[in-house]
């Protein structure tokens, strides 16, 4: 080979040939020998034995000579390229064993912001998901990606305009295609999110539906109550209607679409919705059940939603609409509930009285989160005394009734101006504390500790 041609051309079995280039003349070569190694690192094109290793170092140390004495910068940062490259094929992490690298997938992904795949339309059409920046990296990678259906299993779908549905077929055939990766067998986290009644069902909708007997959680969020749109979206098949894996669901529509998930008896144990009714508790019974968060109950009391869910540890409730029914059955239930959240993750102060908690007792309570009343209802402050409202009464009574031993209190009080008096807001907090069966030390109002709380650094939650 010539003097006069660059190092950059050379490959393994010519590495100790002689040149002399000038760096200006660089150019061509390290465009080629740039591409030559992109390639190999796409492919994990690594060299498997000890000499290519050697030649391989021998090059690296060249490019890197080279890099020290070129001055043109636009040839200089192409050198650099090329080094980089090279010596990412001598990187360790190119001969992990597949079952680490499948490993680190997992971490980085359970740890990233988005550890599924999204398809959303809220602000431009586009699919986004760690797995998919994982899999761009190189064809091994890729390789193992698609090889483990657990990467692809969590898929949320969010359409917002009409036009969505018109304009991302090709999206559509691509996610379809992500949703075939997830194979047959593992079980699927689904998120769907449907904002416009006038458009048509979107087919990867539908295909995610059709998976339905392998979703383990599901979020479904419904802006329409039409009954045309549900049977679209579950048509009553016996395919259609079994949820044998489903142990999360949340619904967030005001129809009576949840209940028709709920009568095929899922083995649920966490379970968000944003109304049921005491006629529908039995049909919601189960033992399995550990987590139930609800906006509005309504019935007679809380009694036989604790009584038909026995192992229940945590109820969110927002408000409790009173219904008389004379043909219920007053049931006494003591329940095992472990955390009551009235108000820790809604706008608005929950409204729980009129008999909520008759024949209930809470013996194993340990962890209560409950939002108080504005502090500037003049009707609450007669001759400027804090009197506690209905629901507040009838939850303290229930609590001392129930003999528990309260480990944790978290108050939130919503207020509607930042001036008040510093003796209401502390009257207030010592009312709602009179006679409350608090045990420990561990008791916290908006995460102050309880006996270091006061008002001056009291967080106000609006």
């Amino acid at each position: 080979m010539s003097d006069n041609v660059p190092h950059s051309q050379l490959d393994s079995k010519n590495l100790h040939c002689t040149y002399s280039q000038t760096c200006s003349s660089l150019e061509p070569a390290y465009l080629a020998l740039y591409t030559e190694f992109l390639t190999k690192s796409r492919h994990n094109d690594i060299p498997n034995s000890p000499v290519a290793r050697a030649r391989l170092r021998t090059l690296i140390d060249q490019t890197r000579s080279d890099s020290q004495t070129c001055s043109e910068s636009t040839t200089h940062s192409q050198i650099l390229r090329v080094l980089e490259l090279q010596e990412s094929l001598l990187a360790p992490i190119r001969t992990l064993p597949e079952d680490v690298l499948i490993a680190i997938f997992e971490q980085v992904i359970e740890t990233s912001g988005e550890p599924g795949i999204t398809f959303t339309s809220r602000i431009y059409t586009r699919l986004s998901g760690c797995i998919l920046s994982l899999a761009w990296i190189c064809f091994w990678w890729r390789y193992e990606a698609v090889s483990y259906p657990t990467f692809w299993s969590r898929i949320k779908i969010d359409f917002h305009h009409q036009d969505d549905f018109l304009r991302t077929t090709e999206m559509t055939a691509f996610l379809a295609e992500l949703i075939l990766r997830s194979g047959v067998s593992a079980s699927l986290s689904t998120e769907i999110v449907l904002s416009n009644p006038d458009a048509p069902l979107p087919p990867v909708v539908t295909m995610l539906v059709a998976q339905a007997h392998r979703w383990r959680q599901a979020t479904i969020k419904l802006s329409f109550v039409s009954s045309r749109h549900i049977d679209s979206l579950f048509p009553l098949e016996p395919s259609s209607t079994r949820f044998p894996l489903l142990v999360d669901l949340t619904v967030n529509s005001r129809c009576s679409f949840s209940n028709w998930i709920l009568d095929c008896h899922p083995p649920l144990q966490k379970l968000e919705l944003v109304k049921l009714s005491e006629s529908y508790a039995d049909v919601l019974g189960s033992r399995s059940l550990k987590t139930l968060k609800i906006r509005c109950y309504t019935g007679v009391s809380l009694a036989r939603l604790l009584h038909v869910c026995p192992c229940l540890e945590t109820l969110a409730l927002e408000s409790f609409d009173f219904v008389a029914n004379p043909d219920v059955q007053q049931i006494t239930c003591r329940s095992s509930l472990l955390t009551l959240d009235l108000g820790r993750d809604i706008d608005n102060i929950p409204v729980v009285e009129n008999g909520a908690w008759n024949c209930v007792t809470l013996p194993k309570l340990i962890k209560l989160e409950v939002a108080l009343p504005s502090l500037v209802n003049d009707e609450q402050w007669p001759d400027g005394f804090y009197e506690p409202d209905t629901s507040l009464r009838e939850l303290k009574e229930v609590l001392k009734r129930s003999e528990c031993a309260l480990q944790h209190v978290n108050l939130m009080l919503c207020v509607e101006q930042l001036s008040l008096p510093r003796e209401m807001v502390l009257e207030m907090v010592e009312k709602f504390f009179e006679d409350m069966p608090v045990k420990a030390q561990g008791s916290f109002i908006e995460d102050v500790l309880l006996g270091e709380w006061n008002v001056d650094n009291y967080h106000w939650v609006w």
